[in-house]
């Protein structure tokens, strides 16, 4: 799927949370700019959560108060496998209440095997979103 634009990037992602019910891990892929944070605050958005920010620093933000929790958490600053332990994703992961969207989540295995994998790459001055897992059926 291409994305023109950050709008459309967004909207990518409020269509993703539609299809959401709980319990799901969702593995976000792409290099920097790419628009993982833009998707999910547009997933965020449409859960009625948010405004979404990026956790680059805070490694996990929890967005309650929506029709689902969202955890989201970003990998990129985790240097060593001790290090994530710290970041409580074992409390989480299939929690029904809500959703875990890991952002560089390529950098090491922290999702079950039965993930939804979204990347996202840059594609002549727009966005390409390629989605493989169990939601690749229903979305985009």
């Amino acid at each position: 799927m291409i994305l023109p634009d950050e709008a459309a990037t967004r909207a990518a992602g409020a269509r993703l949370a539609a299809v959401l019910r709980g319990g799901e891990a969702i593995a976000l892929v792409g290099e920097l700019g790419a628009g993982k944070t833009t998707f999910v605050a547009g997933l965020v958005e449409a859960l009625g959560g948010g405004p979404a920010s990026s956790p680059t620093f805070s490694l996990l933000n929890e967005y309650p108060g929506g029709r689902l929790i969202v955890w989201h958490c970003d990998l990129y600053r985790i240097e060593r496998d001790r290090e994530l332990a710290e970041l409580g994703l074992d409390d989480v992961i299939g929690d029904p209440r809500g959703v875990v969207i890991v952002e560089w989540a390529d950098k090491f295995a922290v999702l079950p095997a039965d993930h939804t994998r979204i990347e996202l790459r840059h594609a002549d001055g727009a966005r390409e979103l390629v989605a493989s897992g169990p939601l690749s059926a229903t979305f985009p």
